[in-house]
């Protein structure tokens, strides 16, 4: 079987400008570059007749990509989207300053679910903290702060190849 891995993650947006400010001036990410697509192809690939759509691109790390799309024909309305309902989703984006991205969103006027929330669950997500935030087309952002840990990796089968003694 092949590998599955994340490529990228699109959101539609109703204004491609106010959504490249939102994550690029407020949320940090690096913006990559804009265009414009249309063409059979793009057609095909949504399934909807005549597409012309603006686009953005942002680095989300690791070689993923944000996209941003703008459909200028056809031109959709707006959804409905609460986390509750089945279908909608979420971002989830690792950041490491999670206070002071609250207050930059704050004072944004994004519109913000909670102060960061310190999660107290046993597991991997014990100690971390979270906080959902809307973008401007009402997509909701998971914002995750981890704790700093310190990850010791043993290798011995390397250790005895190279003659090295562990550290202690």
């Amino acid at each position: 079987m092949t590998a599955i891995r994340l490529d990228h993650v699109s959101v539609t947006c109703a204004d491609l400008d106010r959504s490249i400010s939102f994550y690029r001036d407020v949320l940090g990410l690096a913006f990559l570059g804009r265009g414009e697509s249309d063409g059979e192809d793009v057609s095909q690939i949504t399934g909807l007749p005549d597409v012309r759509l603006l686009w953005a691109e942002l680095d989300l790390g690791g070689g993923q990509l944000l996209e941003l799309l703008q459909y200028t024909s056809p031109v959709g309305g707006a959804l409905r989207q609460r986390t509750n309902e089945p279908g909608s989703g979420h971002i989830g984006l690792a950041v490491e300053d999670i206070d002071r991205l609250w207050r930059r969103l704050v004072e944004a006027d994004a519109t913000v679910r909670s102060e960061p929330v310190e999660l107290s669950e046993a597991g991997d997500w014990n100690g971390v903290r979270s906080m959902y935030v809307l973008d401007p087309d009402g997509v909701t952002i998971e914002l995750v702060e981890r704790p700093r840990t310190e990850r010791v990796i043993e290798l011995p089968e390397v250790e005895e190849r190279l003659g090295a003694q562990p550290l202690e």
